[in-house]
This record gives structure tokens, C-alpha cells and sequence, in this order.
């Protein structure tokens, strides 16, 4: 069982989320995890780790750092604010099962002891393995997975969570109709043309012709970004 270690309260200038959903990123040594950011709402600050884990392209945005380090199994969180436990692990099974099958690996869930002033139940330590970070595509998608895992429902099959009637569509909105459709049919694949890409952006912007593109470019360059970008299959 994991000890958390959590001593940095930053803040970050973000937009509001219907999710109560927080993301707190963590460091394992031995079996004490010790915080590196405050909590997070906005998952586009996972596309600038992706900058840092990819490029060594360090910067600051809206008061994160993305400058974090990595364990040799991935990057940990503290998520918090989660509603139903019980569901919440349902549906992310139902995305694991999914993400094995298009990348072969999963998000790793990890027992912990609870900090102070957490009840019990509302928290959660994931770890998210390293192939993932290898684009903004791929954290993109998995991390709003994780946030609609996190609604009073839960799904039987992948289908249901991209559905019309899913929290996806009529709560959360994070993915225009295009892009929610494509992560239906693909999932976590991306056309072999675009497998070496960490970013794409629909500027024209991209990892091989410019990988040391503006901050806002990637922290903005999620999965809508991508597909409104190539050719959806």
C-alpha cells in the first residue's frame, strides 16, 4: 500500500469542468508517493508533459511547470473527487480493455492509504504507463476516458460510452462530434503516418517540421486538434 506524500498546493489558471474529477500528478520512491503539482482539472496540462517527456521542451503555462519525472513504469496520479468507486473502476475497466488491445497496456490502479482530511471512497492512485505519453493524441483521449468515467452511469462496452445519450455527449462536451466519432471506430490508433508524430496540430504545425512550436500550440493540441487535422478514417 502506497503512502501519499503531498505538500505542493498549487493553483493553475483553468477553465471550469461539470467533472469533480482532479488529477494530482505523483512520484513513486519505494512505496511512498510524493506529490508534483497541486490539483488539476484541466487535462490539457497532460499535453505538456507529453512536450517535456518527448522533446525536453520545458515551459510553464497558466502557472503549471511541465517539468515532471517520470517513474520507470510511468507517471502516477492522486485523482480525487471521484463520485462512485464502485462504478468508476466498472467503466475503467471497459477503457483498459481497450487500450490493451490497441497499445497493450493498461492503467494500473494502486492501493493507498488516505491523506488527511480525504474521505474514504473519493480517491483513487493510477499509474498511466509510458507509451501513452508518446503523443498528445494518446493522453488526450485516454484522460477524458478517465474524467467520464467518473459520472453517475456506468458502460457495458466502448460503444456506450461515445453514445448520444452519454455524459460524454450531454455532460462533459469536450469532443466535437468528429473527433468523439473517430475515437469510436480507432480508439487509441492513429494512422501509420502519424505514429511518430507527438504533436500535430491543425495550424500546420507538427513534432518533425516544428518541434519547438509555441507553448499554447501544445497545450492546446488535444485529440480534437488531431483529428480535425487528417483525414478521419
Amino acid at each position: 500500500m502506497f503512502k501519499l506524500n503531498i505538500t505542493h498546493t498549487n493553483t493553475y489558471s483553468e477553465i471550469g469542468q461539470p467533472n469533480p474529477l482532479r488529477w494530482r500528478i505523483m512520484h513513486r520512491k519505494g512505496m511512498i508517493l510524493s506529490s508534483q503539482s497541486g490539483l488539476i482539472k484541466c487535462k490539457d496540462f497532460f499535453n505538456d508533459v507529453v512536450a517535456w517527456k518527448n522533446a525536453k521542451k520545458a515551459f510553464s503555462i497558466y502557472r503549471f511547470d511541465n517539468q515532471v519525472s517520470f517513474n520507470r513504469e510511468g507517471l502516477y496520479f492522486h485523482l480525487t473527487g471521484i463520485g462512485d468507486v464502485t462504478k468508476f473502476f466498472i467503466n475503467l475497466n471497459v477503457v483498459n480493455t481497450r487500450l490493451y488491445k490497441d497499445m497493450g497496456v493498461i492503467v494500473s490502479v494502486h492501493t493507498h492509504a488516505l491523506p488527511e482530511g480525504t474521505q474514504p471512497n473519493t480517491s483513487v492512485v493510477i499509474s498511466i504507463p509510458n507509451k501513452v505519453w508518446k503523443s498528445t493524441y494518446y493522453i488526450s483521449v485516454l484522460s477524458l476516458l478517465i474524467r467520464v468515467c467518473n459520472y453517475n452511469c456506468t458502460y457495458q462496452n466502448w460503444e456506450e460510452i461515445f453514445a448520444d445519450t452519454s455524459p460524454m455527449k450531454t455532460i462533459d462536451g469536450a469532443f466535437l462530434t468528429k473527433t468523439r466519432n473517430y475515437v469510436c471506430k480507432n480508439g487509441f490508433k492513429l494512422p501509420v503516418t502519424l505514429r511518430k508524430l507527438w504533436y500535430k496540430s491543425m495550424k500546420g504545425f507538427n513534432s518533425k517540421d516544428a518541434p519547438q512550436t509555441t507553448c499554447s500550440v501544445i497545450h492546446n493540441n488535444g485529440a480534437n486538434d488531431w483529428v480535425n487535422n487528417m483525414e478521419v478514417m
